[in-house]
Order: structure tokens, then C-alpha cells, then sequence
């Protein structure tokens, strides 16, 4: 809490001696995280934010803190910031992705109590992922996403067949039996590319899926 109100003074002294307009650098923060973004001297910007935080006795995190172009890109809040050229216009644009970090993070969080031999029912294994999988494709929604939401779909899919599997005393990966669209019809997250229209998105799915799952590609009407 002391160091969010010291960055707040920090935050107000960095415009107080205009240092946006004297240095071309504006700075960004989020809790005791901090961004500067810079056009020219990025040593001279970083030195006159450690004086600034120096007289707030507050030190700067070693392991945190560098220097970088932003077409080398950075990550900052479980985000990754990247400049590029679109494949579309030819122009230089800003891509946001989720870090790979916060991939790494929600894997190993999903790790800790999927395991195959896991003591529950399907249904609580995919009451413990589901709100977890979809507060973290909520996070990271409106970003450059579609390549690490199916990588995520795919590693979770992956997990849950190796517990029903093990479950059913099975062997090998259970592809055969366990398919991804009967993994959907049980009602495991379904996250897709629309992730807006996530609710509707998912039981269309699933309703879709149940039926064929269950009852083939064959006609057939359900009473």
C-alpha cells in the first residue's frame, strides 16, 4: 500500500518537471509495477526515475528492470507488448499477446489439481477448471489471444482424457474413446476463438456435440 502511494508522487513529480515533454517519456503503471516509454535517451530517462524513487527511498527491482525496444518487445502485467509490421496493412502496429509467463502460470495452476489419478468426479474436475480457464481467457480476451487460447484448449483437453482414461483403467492416451467433442459434451469448457460470445458459444457446442456423441451422424429424432 506505501509504495502504490509513493508512485503516486513519483507519477506526480515525473510531470512536475515536465519530463514527458523534456525527456519525450511518459510513464505507466499499474499497483507498484512501472513502464517508461521513450523516443530517445533511455538511460537518461531511467536515471531520472531512480533519483525521483531515490528520494522516495524506494529501490528499483534489479531482476525487473531493463531496457529494451519495443520491437523486441516486453511484458508487463502478464501481457506481452510487441510493435511488428501487420501482415495486412504493411504498416508498424502494437500486438499484445498474453506473456508466455502467464501461459506458463495457468498451466501449472491447472497442474495442481488435475492430475489423473485426481480422487473426483468428472464433473468436479471440470467444475475446478472451468471457472479458472474462463477468468483467465476473460483477462487476456482482448488481445492478439488465438494462438494461446488453443494451445490452452488443447493442454486441458489433454488432461482431462488422461484422467478419464486412468479413471477407466485404460491405456494410452484415449483418443478413441474420448474425443474432444465428447470431452465438450461433458461439459468441459469450450474456449474457441469467439470468447465474447463465450456462454452461448459453449452450449451450442455442447448440445451439438451431446447428440453426436451419443447418438452418431445418423438421423434421429430425440423425444
Amino acid at each position: 500500500m506505501y509504495s502504490n502511494i509513493y508512485l503516486n508522487l513519483i507519477d506526480q513529480l515525473w510531470h512536475k518537471r515536465e519530463y514527458p515533454k523534456k525527456l519525450h517519456a511518459t510513464l505507466h503503471r499499474y499497483c507498484d509495477d512501472v513502464i517508461l516509454v521513450c523516443r530517445d535517451d533511455a538511460y537518461s530517462v531511467l536515471t531520472a526515475f531512480k533519483l525521483i524513487a531515490r528520494r522516495m527511498e524506494l529501490t528499483l527491482n534489479k531482476d525487473k528492470t531493463r531496457i529494451t525496444k519495443i520491437t523486441d518487445g516486453f511484458d508487463f502485467i502478464g501481457f506481452n507488448f510487441v510493435k511488428r509490421k501487420s501482415p495486412t496493412s504493411g504498416k508498424n502496429t502494437i500486438y499484445i499477446f498474453p506473456a508466455k509467463s502467464g501461459q506458463q502460470k495457468i498451466r501449472n495452476r491447472l497442474k495442481y489439481f488435475t492430475s489423473s489419478r485426481a480422487p473426483i468426479s468428472p464433473k468436479e474436475f471440470i467444475d475446478l477448471v472451468n471457472p479458472v480457464v474462463l477468468g483467465w481467457i476473460n483477462y487476456f480476451r482482448h488481445t492478439n489471444a488465438n494462438n494461446a487460447f488453443r494451445k490452452l484448449q488443447d493442454f486441458i483437453n489433454i488432461r482431462f482424457r488422461r484422467y478419464l482414461t486412468h479413471r477407466r483403467k485404460g491405456r494410452g492416451y484415449g483418443w478413441k474413446h474420448y474425443p474432444n467433442k465428447t470431452l465438450y459434451a461433458m461439459g468441459l469448457i469450450y474456449i474457441g476463438s469467439g470468447v465474447i460470445k463465450y456462454a452461448e458459444r459453449l452450449r451450442k457446442v455442447q448440445d451439438e456435440d451431446y447428440l453426436t456423441a451419443v447418438f452418431g451422424k445418423t438421423e434421429r429424432t430425440v423425444g
